[in-house]
C-alpha cells in the first residue's frame, strides 16, 4: 500500500499544538529499531517474548509500513510514542472474534489472502515520563484515522486493560463488569470508551507466552522452585509453572473493542 497519510485538520492542529509531528515506518529504514526506545521500556519483560509476535513483528513492519507510527517531538526528534496497527479480514459477527485475540490479528494479517476489511488496533506505547498526558486519545484518533486513508472504517482492538493486573484473580469477564461513574473501571477502557468504543467480548486467549523455568525466573526476577499458579507483576492472570516438565505458560486475557 502507498496511499499517503492525511489526518484531519483538527487533529494535526492538535499534534501541532503539542509540538509533535507524525512519523510512519515508511519514513524511515531504522523505524522499529528506533521505536524500541519507547517499546522496551512499555511492558514487563515476559510480554517481549510471545511467540508469534516474535516471528512476525520486524515482517509485519515491513508488510504494512503505513499502519506502524509514532509521534515525536518537533524540534528535537524525541521519541514519545508508537502505536501498531494491522489490516485484517474477517466475515463473521464481530461480537464472534476469535478467543485469540491479539494473536490471531497478528496471523490474520500477515497470512490471510482476502482483501482486508477492518483494522486492528496491537500496541499503543507511550515513553513512561509522558503518560497522563492525553496522548493515549491522540494515538487512538490517529490509528482510526490510518485506517480510514485505507478504506478501513471499522477499528477493532484487542484491550489490554492496565489495571488489571492489580486483581490477577479475577476474572477478566467480572472485571470488565467494574464501573467507575457511568463508565468503564479500568482506565485504559475508559480512554477508548470516550472516544465512542463498545466492548464485544473477551478474548480469553489473546497472547500465549511459554518459557523454561530460567527464563520465567529471567523475565521477572522471581524464584520458581514448586509447581502451581504464580502472580507476577504486569501479568493480568497467573502463571502456571510445572517443574517436572521445565515449563511456564501464561495466558492473557484480552477485551475486544469495537471503534465504528
Amino acid at each position: 500500500m502507498s496511499v499517503p497519510v492525511t489526518l484531519t485538520f483538527d487533529l494535526q492542529t492538535e499534534l501541532d499544538k503539542r509540538n509533535l509531528k507524525l512519523v510512519h515506518a515508511t519514513d524511515m529504514d531504522d523505524f522499529l529499531d528506533l521505536s524500541d526506545i519507547v517499546s522496551v521500556p512499555s511492558w514487563p519483560e515476559f510480554m517481549l517474548n510471545d511467540a508469534v509476535a516474535n516471528k512476525n513483528w520486524r515482517p509485519m513492519h515491513n508488510k504494512y509500513p503505513e499502519f506502524q507510527f509514532a509521534l515525536l517531538e518537533k524540534e528535537t526528534d524525541k521519541w514519545i510514542t508508537v502505536g501498531n496497527s494491522i489490516p485484517v479480514y474477517f466475515d463473521g459477527a464481530l461480537e464472534s472474534l476469535p478467543d485469540a485475540g491479539w494473536d490471531w490479528a497478528v496471523l490474520n494479517g500477515m497470512n490471510n489472502d482476502n482483501k482486508p476489511n477492518l483494522l486492528s488496533a496491537l500496541a499503543i506505547q507511550i515513553l513512561p515520563e509522558c503518560r497522563g498526558k492525553g496522548l493515549s486519545t491522540i494515538m487512538i484518533r490517529v490509528m482510526k484515522e490510518i485506517g480510514q486513508n485505507f478504506g478501513l472504517d471499522q477499528l477493532i482492538a484487542p484491550v489490554r486493560p492496565n489495571k488489571k493486573s492489580d486483581y490477577p484473580l479475577l476474572s477478566m469477564a467480572t472485571y470488565i463488569e467494574w464501573s467507575k461513574g457511568d463508565l468503564p473501571f479500568d482506565p485504559w477502557l475508559r480512554v477508548h470508551r470516550r472516544l465512542g468504543a463498545r466492548i464485544l467480548k473477551v478474548c480469553p486467549e489473546a497472547m500465549k507466552i511459554v518459557g523454561s523455568i530460567s527464563d520465567w525466573q529471567k523475565w521477572t526476577g522471581l524464584s520458581f522452585q514448586s509447581s502451581g499458579k504464580y502472580i507476577i507483576p504486569g501479568a493480568l492472570n497467573p502463571v502456571e509453572i510445572n517443574i517436572e516438565q521445565d515449563k511456564g505458560e501464561y495466558i492473557e486475557p484480552n477485551v475486544w473493542m469495537l471503534h465504528a
